[in-house]
């Protein structure tokens, strides 16, 4: 059987990523986040790709975070752990660094490190059959701090204990209490609908503006230093002095859809 893997696929600037691990509700192998961290590369690096959407292969889940299978053999104790841990790093880094918008279209169960995949996307959907949760007190994990302060910026330190400590599934009902996600679709064909719609809408804007807004999103919400308000508004001047701007403004002139090129 297949091990699972990470498939990227681009068509109208549309950079679609699917975690692709159905038989094991597309948990992540160790490959797997190797794959993932080359993947977001290529998107931040690949100028023709404007938005990044992220699902789950099948009806099942969009992803149960790490595959704890391979625990035994690559994460049996603090020293391996730390090596494995490393792996999400790298990827948590490059997904809250990235210049392009991200949506989350969420059906079935989004778990553990697949939450907090959703979590670091700019926009979440999801379909009334979504399920939320950290697993980890389940199952003798730690969850740690910085995971947590996802969890903290997303619904606040009360939601965030409840989620965190009593280690539940939550359902279409409490995700919406919760306000996890965006916007709520009935089912799965729905949700898909709704976010190629949204990612479509999203390639048509600005590049460059919303690099700017994504920064300064960032730096705003920094905890481990005061915001970089310097380089946020360096990419604000960025938009100032582009042909994006003056393609803009001339759009609106002539009442016509404007033809933005990241430039």
């Amino acid at each position: 059987m297949s091990e699972g893997r990470i498939a990227l696929d681009v068509t109208d600037g549309i950079a679609r990523l699917t975690f692709d691990h159905p038989r094991r509700l597309n948990a992540i192998t160790a490959t797997m986040w190797r794959a993932l961290a080359a993947a977001l590369s290529a998107v931040e690096g690949d100028p023709a790709i404007r938005v990044l959407l992220l699902e789950g292969a099948g009806d099942r889940a969009f992803c149960t975070g790490n595959d704890i299978s391979e625990f035994d053999r690559l994460r049996a104790d603090p020293e391996a752990a730390a090596r494995y841990n490393e792996l999400q790093h790298v990827v948590a880094d490059r997904l809250r660094a990235l210049t392009k918008p991200t949506v989350a279209a969420i059906h079935g169960h989004c778990l553990g490190a697949g939450l907090e995949i959703a979590l670091l996307c700019d926009l979440r959907l999801c379909s009334e059959q979504a399920s939320m949760g950290v697993p980890a007190v389940k199952l003798g994990l730690p969850y740690r701090a910085e995971d947590i302060v996802k969890l903290l910026d997303a619904v606040g330190e009360a939601a965030a204990r409840e989620m965190v400590i009593l280690g539940r599934h939550y359902g279409a009902q409490d995700i919406h209490r919760l306000g996890l996600v965006h916007r709520f679709l009935p089912d799965q064909a729905a949700l898909h609908a709704e976010a190629a719609a949204m990612a479509a809408e999203l390639a048509a804007n600005a590049p460059l503006s919303l690099a700017a807004a994504k920064i300064a999103f960032r730096e705003l919400a920094r905890r481990d230093a005061p915001p970089d308000l310097h380089l946020a508004q360096s990419w604000a001047d960025r938009c100032y002095a582009s042909a994006d701007y003056v393609e803009g403004r001339l759009a609106r002139q002539e009442k016509r859809a404007p033809h933005f090129t990241g430039r």
